[in-house]
């Protein structure tokens, strides 16, 4: 089984839901890390992060982070990790229109 270290990076991201990783058909995924870094000037941004799994059954994986003005806030660190199946995958919105930068890391297996 090939294994491949990923990195998917989503800009501008705000009050529309918006799909930050799709895992494809046939492979699983181990997410590694993710950092959510808010890129206003003078607001405090509260951002819901959801697991939609190979059924698109969408649930809350860290509801209502705060992530402070001008910094950014680790949702998967120290040792944590998120397996996802084929199909599966992270959607985030948060309360302020465009308003956060997301990088995530993961293991891709297939």
């Amino acid at each position: 089984m090939p294994t491949v270290f990923k990195q998917e990076v989503v800009t501008g991201v705000g009050t529309e839901p918006v799909d930050i990783l799709q895992i494809q058909p046939g492979v699983r995924s181990t997410v590694i890390g993710v950092n959510l870094a808010n890129t206003t000037n003078y607001d405090t941004v509260v951002a819901d992060l959801f697991v939609i799994d190979q059924n698109s059954t969408q649930g809350f994986f860290v509801r209502g982070i705060i992530v402070p003005t001008r910094s950014s806030v680790k949702v998967i660190t120290n040792g944590e990790r998120l397996v996802l199946p084929e199909t599966a995958g992270l959607r985030l919105v948060s309360d302020t229109e465009n308003s956060l930068d997301v990088s995530i890391s993961y293991v891709e297996i297939s």
